[in-house]
């Protein structure tokens, strides 16, 4: 094995392990509410999704679940030769099909209790929706089908602080006991409304939102793609932009997904993530990772580039020491930074630092672009492309006349901003004489616009 993908290898698993503890520490006590399609339940990794869950409440996270009903409300009308009517993805839920609805969604709901118990969990079940009748919608007739009018709030919390992890069927009923049928993504948006939510998930079979093929915006033109093509994490405009951009492009799970992001992020939930229960540790990723293996919509400030403070400085020299040992980047020290700490960015992601870059000022109008190093999870990730644009963009906004930097192993990587080869003549007469010969970096410049 080259030492070198060892190196890597063992960043990476440091990385990965110091994100983990960050993410324990900083979710316990936290509400998650896991929307759960149906249609897993009969998957060969459902036991595990549930195990996962299980480790989840056990590492002191709160959990609320709401079963997804379509499939076996579906399957359970058909065996009683019922047909099912839909009208803008609502279902119409007429007298005869509702006790099969109660049943099938009941069932649903047992199904995952039982899981739960398996994995050493106290689940309950009840009935703490009050539902009204959709009523008569231009022309359309919905029967049984009703709205959420309140959830029982104080005691779900009591319920929570009792080490429950309530089960939550997607039915319900008005004060004189008549029962609706009820969205189950509406329920567990809804949640967000009453309770303080940190996490929404929708987890089905769905692995996210691709970028591939979707019209971008002011607001979306710079997001990222992973590594699978999926956008991993957008804001609430973003998510906005794509719905508008995009109506008929993406599918109705899709547009139902973003939708419901964005009511849930407005009504108080800090994150909503769509990923895919039919990958094994898909949730684990998705929670203790800040790239996750799904898309999630955020509310609150998720990621940011920001100047660094002292107490970056330890994450600035792990994360540059890979760069160090493969000589991509001239050693630096805790003192050199600390000398030029000012020149420094970082990129933020939900308060652990992955990125970093600086910008040092010359004579002569000019300035370097220097230090660019990312986490060893995250090179994937558009985050270096991110620090680097905004760096361009601080040298703008100081009138800079033109960057420059010098590089040995990323020439083709900084030709994409617009960077343009060099001679070590055109750098200004400080960094001039103090260039390396040995080394033999190649330069680059950057001229700016006025």
């Amino acid at each position: 094995m080259n030492p070198n993908d060892f190196t890597s290898q063992h960043f990476e698993v440091a990385g990965f392990i110091r994100e983990v503890f960050g993410y324990m520490e900083r979710f316990k006590g936290q509400l998650f509410v896991l929307k759960i399609e149906d249609d897993l339940m009969s998957h060969p990794l459902f036991p595990v999704l549930m195990r996962d869950i299980g480790l989840l409440h056990k590492s002191g996270i709160k959990i609320i679940i709401v079963p997804g009903t379509r499939n076996s409300i579906d399957a359970q009308l058909k065996a009683w030769g019922l047909e099912s009517k839909f009208h803008n993805g609502v279902r119409l839920t007429c007298e005869e099909a509702l006790p099969h609805v109660e049943q099938a969604s009941l069932g649903a709901a047992q199904h995952i209790m039982s899981h739960l118990t398996a994995s050493g969990l106290r689940g309950i079940q009840g009935n703490w929706i009050l539902a009204r009748s959709m009523g008569v919608v231009n022309g359309v007739d919905y029967m049984r089908t009703g709205r959420i009018e309140r959830i029982q709030k104080d005691i779900l919390e009591q319920l929570l602080d009792e080490n429950f992890v309530p089960i939550i069927p997607p039915i319900g009923w008005n004060k004189i006991g008549h029962a609706y049928n009820i969205s189950s993504t509406e329920l567990a948006t809804e949640l967000c409304k009453y309770l303080k939510v940190g996490k929404l998930f929708f987890i089905g079979n769905q692995d996210g939102i691709k970028l591939q093929g979707l019209v971008t915006g002011k607001n979306t033109k710079y997001l990222e793609p992973t590594d699978n093509g999926l956008i991993s994490a957008m804001d609430v405009d973003q998510a906005q932009e794509l719905l508008e951009l995009n109506s008929d492009s993406l599918n109705f799970a899709q547009m139902d997904y973003l939708l419901n992001a964005i009511h849930a992020c407005k009504a108080g939930a800090n994150r909503v993530h769509l990923l895919s229960g039919e990958f094994q540790g898909s949730l684990l990723q998705e929670v203790f990772s800040a790239r996750g293996d799904g898309t999630m919509v955020y509310a609150n400030q998720y990621s940011s580039i920001r100047p660094a403070n002292m107490e970056d400085i330890p994450d600035i020299l792990r994360i540059m020491q890979d760069y160090i040992d493969k000589g991509f980047l001239v050693p630096r020290t805790q003192e050199s930074i600390s000398e030029k700490l000012k020149d420094y960015v970082v990129y933020n992601i939900d308060n652990s630092i992955h990125g970093c870059g600086a910008l040092h000022e010359f004579e002569d109008g000019m300035a370097e672009v220097a230090g660019i190093a990312v986490g060893a999870n995250y090179r994937k990730s558009g985050i270096g492309d991110a620090i680097v644009r905004h760096l361009i963009e601080v040298g703008r906004m100081k009138g800079y006349k033109k960057l420059f930097l010098l590089t040995t192993q990323a020439l083709d990587w900084f030709y994409h901003f617009g960077f343009v080869d060099g001679t070590v003549e055109e750098l200004p007469k400080t960094k001039r004489d103090h260039y390396n010969h040995s080394r033999k970096s190649r330069v680059l410049m950057l001229p700016l616009d006025k």
